[in-house]
C-alpha cells in the first residue's frame, strides 16, 4: 500500500551518507573548477539519490524508497515506539529531531568560510560564486532548522540576510558586479529550501529516527498518518 504525498527525507542512514558524501564533493569542487566535471555530475547523482521517492507499506513494514528505487530501508512495526507530525509543535524546530544533518550544514558552513578567505584573487568568477553560494545555502539551512515552524517569515528574512551578507562577500573577492545575474538563481535556490510548507513526521525506533515529508493537502498527510498508526500498530 502506496502512502499517496509521502515522501522520506535524507536526514538519517544511508541517504544521509549519500547526501554527506555529495555535499562534500561540491566543497571540494571549488579547487577543481572548471576541469573535473565528473565529480561534479556524480556529486548531483548522490544528492538526487539521497531523496526518497515514496513510502508504502508491505504487511507490517514500512518501506522507504530511495536512490531512484534501488534503495530500500524497512521498518517493521516493533521498531517503531512513537509517531509524531512536527509542525503541530507550538515551539517545534527541525534540528532536535535531525541533528546529524545540522551538524553536516554546519561543517559545510565552517568550510565553505574557511575556503572563502583562503581563496586567492584572480581566480574564475564561477569558483566565488559557488563557494559563496554553499556559504549562503548552509547558513540559510541552519537558520531555517533552528527557527520554529510557524515562523516561516523569520526563516525568510534569515535567508535574505545571508543572501545580502553573500552580496559582500562577492563584491569584496571580485571588485565587479559581473555576478549580478548569478545571484537570481543562488536566491531561488536558497528562499524554495527555507519556504518549505512539508509537513514532517517523525518516526522515533529503536534504530534511529526517521523522518517523513509531505508537500500534500492536510487531508492526505491525516489519512496517511492514520493509515502508519493503524496498520503498523500493535493488534
Amino acid at each position: 500500500m502506496r502512502l499517496e504525498g509521502i515522501r522520506p527525507s535524507n536526514f538519517s542512514g544511508p541517504p544521509l551518507a549519500m547526501f554527506t558524501l555529495s555535499l562534500l564533493i561540491l566543497l571540494v569542487y571549488v579547487d577543481l573548477f572548471p576541469i573535473y566535471h565528473l565529480y561534479f555530475w556524480i556529486a548531483w547523482i548522490l544528492l538526487f539519490a539521497s531523496w526518497g521517492i515514496s513510502a508504502e507499506i508491505s504487511g507490517k513494514t514500512l518501506v522507504l524508497e530511495y536512490a531512484f528505487g534501488f534503495l530500500k530501508i524497512r521498518i517493521s512495526s516493533e521498531e517503531i515506539e512513537e509517531i509524531l507530525i512536527l509542525n503541530r509543535l507550538e515551539r517545534g524546530v527541525l534540528l532536535r529531531y535531525a541533528p546529524k544533518i545540522g551538524a553536516v550544514y554546519a561543517v559545510s558552513l565552517i568550510y565553505a568560510l574557511y575556503r572563502y578567505f583562503t581563496l586567492p584573487e584572480g581566480l574564475l568568477l564561477g569558483q566565488y560564486l559557488w563557494i559563496v553560494g554553499l556559504i549562503v545555502l548552509s547558513s540559510s539551512m541552519i537558520l531555517s532548522m533552528i527557527i520554529p515552524f510557524r515562523k516561516t517569515s523569520y526563516k525568510m528574512f534569515g535567508a535574505v540576510i545571508a543572501l545580502l551578507i553573500g552580496s559582500v562577500l562577492l563584491w569584496f573577492k571580485t571588485w565587479t558586479l559581473e555576478w549580478i545575474p548569478w545571484l537570481i538563481p543562488i536566491s531561488m535556490v536558497t528562499l524554495l529550501a527555507v519556504h518549505d510548507s512539508s509537513d514532517y513526521i517523525v518516526l522515533k525506533t529503536r534504530k534511529g529516527k526517521y523522518l517523513l515529508t509531505s508537500n500534500a493537502p492536510k487531508d492526505k498527510v491525516e489519512n496517511a498518518l492514520k493509515t502508519i498508526m493503524e496498520v503498523l500498530g500493535d493488534d
